[in-house]
């Protein structure tokens, strides 16, 4: 693996961690292309689909973009429930059914949990995570060391919010409530961007969607391949467009501007009732806030920064 050059002043060294499908993807697309990041690594962890197909979706994507990151195969379980997948959503292979060959690059040998503790040791205050996967590997991380969280600069979290697997919970909280609970419990200081918050301000319409096409590079082709069945799916589901939680989180960690108006609040995770196992207990009125929740976005913005990235 060849050595990542050292970051600029002002980019931001940034780990992913990840259950590689459809938007996962586009955000992985930001986190490598963007000129402010320095994506140092990418971690995977179980989530839309099959464990082994995620690593493969996470080379091939690190792949299409010239780049050479590490990829670190994670949990490939959640800590106590059985895995529930989403490849209705994204397809068998995650990639809208793309069936891609198998990248050159090959996954890392160390366990993520391992990579993230021994990158936030060597580093404490430095690294950025977006968590746009169940938290099993963050949660994981936490239990080995309880200190992991304050060597964290901050951490980004996608999940919670209005259900969509469930009417009670969102797909990434559902998946691992232990986790989620786990990690809100912990002490990092943590931003989240719910699945409530990507119906208001995180799809793409017809006519940006249009403006994609117009562009017209292999790039832009890959991003509407691998989301062409989560695309169907949505707009089954009445969403008039595509969705991108992940990589709007993405976006903003790296544009902050894109982040309108935020809230503190208590968050917590539901794990035990039978109709409401992951739903997100957000509470704006609690005296002990451990979150920041963003409540307002600057899609247009957003909109133009992955054109950017695609061109």
């Amino acid at each position: 693996m060849t050595a990542l050059p050292s970051p600029r002043a002002g980019m931001v060294r940034l780990i992913i961690d990840t259950d590689t499908a459809g938007d996962d993807v586009t955000s992985l697309l930001i986190g490598l292309l963007h000129p402010e990041a320095q994506l140092e690594a990418v971690t995977i962890c179980c989530g839309n689909v099959r464990f082994e197909q995620e690593v493969e979706n996470a080379l091939y994507t690190v792949e299409q973009t010239g780049k050479s990151v590490p990829v670190f195969p994670g949990c490939d379980r959640p800590l106590i429930a059985e895995w529930v997948g989403a490849e209705y959503v994204h397809g068998r292979d995650g990639m809208g059914d793309s069936f891609f060959p198998r990248a050159e690059q090959r996954p890392e040998p160390a366990h993520a949990v391992d990579e993230l503790l021994r990158r936030v040791d060597e580093s404490p205050g430095e690294l950025t995570i977006l968590a746009q996967a169940p938290l099993t590997n963050i949660a994981a991380a936490v239990i080995r060391d309880p200190t992991f969280p304050q060597k964290v600069k901050r951490l980004y979290v996608m999940g919670g919010g209005v259900g969509n697997i469930t009417p009670a919970a969102e797909f990434n909280f559902y998946v691992d409530p232990e986790a989620a609970k786990i990690v809100f419990a912990a002490g990092f200081a943590v931003t989240l961007f719910t699945w409530t918050l990507t119906l208001s301000h995180g799809v793409f319409f017809d006519d940006d969607l249009a403006r994609v096409d117009a562009i017209d590079t292999p790039l832009a082709a890959f991003y509407r391949q691998v989301t062409r069945k989560a695309e169907e799916f949505e707009r089954s589901m009445g969403v008039p467009g595509t969705t991108h939680p992940d990589s709007m989180v993405c976006a903003a960690i790296l544009e902050p501007s894109l982040v309108r108006k935020t809230r503190e609040a208590f968050v917590d995770v539901e794990t035990r009732g039978e109709l409401t196992r992951g739903f997100s207990h957000i509470d704006f009125l609690s005296e002990t806030p451990n979150c920041t929740v963003v409540e307002d976005y600057d899609t247009k913005a957003f909109l133009e920064l992955f054109l950017d990235v695609l061109r």
